[in-house]
């Protein structure tokens, strides 16, 4: 990605979605980790500093408002028009084109600006100054869009007599319009909101100063200064999805967001109790946001799908209620304190495994990269259940490493399975568990399973090469117990980044 250009007028940043490989459920406990994945798949916040037209509004905006108007072209009536008052610190929505309100982007806007404005007094009231027309005032206009990846496009490709396949999804133009509201689209599953927090944290900090553009550049993302504005961008998006939500739960999607493909332990969730309270301050705020917080000890160990593994991900058309599966489970896991720490103990050892392998991979692409390559376009080609049955294998490291990784999922799965028997709720239910064995038996598929809480919503494999990819998604387009539809979206390993607003001439256009 492009570092941004010099333009105070126009700040656009990104944030990828997520994919939890392993590490459902474990992850809302500190004692365990999961292993997540970034997509390069992307929300993106574009924020405008320009004069609005007040004329038809019956707000009554004071001296020190400062208007902001949010759209999301890719929804039906999704406009919101806000009046933030530089002086109380305070966000008032005054408009929206349903009446509706939307407690995410209005949640953001409320912390963000607010510590804005604490940090720097004069850049919100700066705008103010501004010479404008009559009946206008300089303020924000911000356009909130979505690589088409986070929405279904099932009934897209239907209206236009496409087959569900990858080759009709690149068909569709970027950033698709979806024909429904934001609250009756269907998502899947790659963590929309996360991303959405993360990227207008990002977008409105830089845009005001707060942070450079250069701290969320990736050829600069391991500097002091840096390091220091990802946990910024990080803790107040953390607060401000937590508070969205209503609970404080295990933050990896924003994490996700924030830093790209990782490791993560999740944070003590005390570091926001303050913040949270009813009656909180800015200055608790202010407080529990600081990258100087020692509160903030989650824990973040980048780590990259080895190379030639390719993540792909299917949509299945079947629902699952994440909150009630995790709540099940937790439920479970108190009432059997001594089965479940066996269970989660085992888990986190297979979890783990996964990632050691994954490390092994990549240092035997690096430390001997012909015998690498030679074992993958083996394997490529051939069924996981064959890969050591060879004699050769032996003597081959990388190709024993990809057996390890098959027999590693494998467990990871049959745990996955005991602990939703356990706890009467479908982590990975039958059907899921058909289809996931019918992708193992696709030459050249070394990972197969559920990700995050499990359910029916969605599947992902890692392939040895495109045309395993190929095969595993006519198995997809031809399985009759369920519908499953492709997601373009690949792995990515970068987090949140601001880019140059001139490379995207399509999105500079939905701004005018």
């Amino acid at each position: 990605m492009t570092c941004a250009a010099t333009d105070s007028k126009i700040t656009l940043a990104s944030a990828p979605g997520k994919v939890l490989v392993v590490g459902g459920y474990l992850v809302l406990d500190r004692n365990y980790t999961g292993l997540v994945v970034g997509t390069n798949a992307c929300l993106y916040s574009t924020v405008q500093t320009t004069a609005l037209d007040l004329s038809n509004s019956d707000y009554a905006f004071g001296a020190a408002d400062v208007p902001i108007t949010v759209i999301s072209p890719q929804f039906e009536s999704a406009w919101w028009k806000y009046a933030f008052d530089t002086k109380a610190n305070t966000l008032t929505q005054y408009d929206s084109a349903d009446q509706g309100s939307n407690g995410f982007v209005q949640i953001v806007l409320q912390t963000t600006l607010a510590l804005v404005n604490t940090r720097s007094p004069d850049a919100l009231c700066t705008l103010l100054a501004n010479p404008v027309p009559a009946q206008h005032r300089v303020g924000l206009k911000i356009l909130l869009t979505a690589d088409n990846d986070f929405y279904s496009q099932r009934e897209a490709l239907a209206k236009v007599g496409a087959t569900l396949t990858s080759q009709s999804l690149e068909q569709l133009p970027a950033m698709a319009k979806t024909g429904k509201t934001l609250g009756n689209v269907h998502k899947t599953g790659l963590g929309s909101s996360a991303a959405m927090v993360t990227s207008l944290v990002a977008s409105i900090l830089v845009h005001f100063g707060v942070l450079s553009k250069h701290d969320l550049c990736e050829n600069n993302k391991q500097s002091c200064t840096a390091t220091k504005g990802m946990q910024l961008v990080h803790n107040i998006a953390q607060y401000a999805h937590c508070l969205a939500q209503g609970k404080v739960g295990s933050g990896f999607d924003v994490s996700a967001a924030v830093y790209g493909s990782h490791v993560y332990r999740r944070f003590s969730p005390t570091v926001l109790e303050a913040a949270m309270s009813e009656n909180s301050s800015i200055a608790e705020l202010v407080l529990a946001t600081s990258p100087e917080n020692i509160g903030w000890n989650s824990e973040v160990a980048p780590v990259v799908i080895p190379p030639r593994l390719t993540l792909r991900l299917a949509d299945v058309d079947t629902g699952s209620n994440t909150p009630s599966m995790v709540k099940k489970v937790l439920l479970w896991q108190k009432s059997n304190p001594e089965q479940a720490a066996l269970l989660w103990a085992s888990l986190d050892a297979a979890n783990n495994y996964i990632g050691q392998v994954w490390s092994s991979l990549v240092e035997a692409s690096c430390s001997n990269s012909t015998e690498y390559n030679s074992a993958i376009d083996w394997c490529s080609v051939r069924p996981s259940s064959e890969w050591k049955s060879d004699m050769d294998a032996v003597g081959n490291p990388t190709r024993a490493l990809l057996v390890n990784l098959v027999d590693g999922i494998l467990r990871v799965r049959q745990l996955q399975r005991e602990l939703g028997e356990n706890a009467g709720v479908p982590i990975e239910p039958p059907k899921q568990t058909r289809l996931l064995d019918a992708c193992m038996t696709v030459p050249g598929v070394c990972m197969a399973a559920v990700p995050g809480a499990g359910g029916y919503d969605a599947i992902f494999c890692i392939v040895l090469s495109q045309e395993s990819g190929n095969a595993v998604e006519r198995v997809w387009s031809e399985w009759t117990e369920m519908s499953v539809g492709p997601l373009l979206a690949k792995q990515a390993s970068s987090g949140v980044s601001v880019l140059d607003s001139k490379l995207y001439p399509s999105l500079m256009a939905m701004l005018e």
